[in-house]
């Protein structure tokens, strides 16, 4: 799991779309795309629903950015 995915993931949450998330984040909407795809395999549940272009949290994706979130606050990251 690197710092980068979590980024992702929690822009991606935000904006419950991925290519509006890379727009913020000034990178590629495939990056965006595989570091979710990556981190929902490493942690083997699916962290979005997707429904289009919109993307829903999971409750597991709820619970995982209710666990990250404080420490991305704390570190200057992209709370939440």
């Amino acid at each position: 799991m690197e710092l980068y995915q979590l980024k992702y993931f929690l822009y991606a949450a935000k904006y419950e779309n991925i290519s509006k998330a890379a727009q913020a984040l000034r990178v590629s909407q495939p990056s965006i795309s595989r570091a979710v795809v990556a981190l929902e395999k490493e942690l083997q549940v699916e962290l979005f629903e997707r429904q289009g272009k919109r993307i829903i949290l999971t409750r597991a994706g709820l619970t995982f950015r209710e666990q990250i979130s404080p420490h991305f606050v704390e570190a200057g990251g992209a709370g939440g």
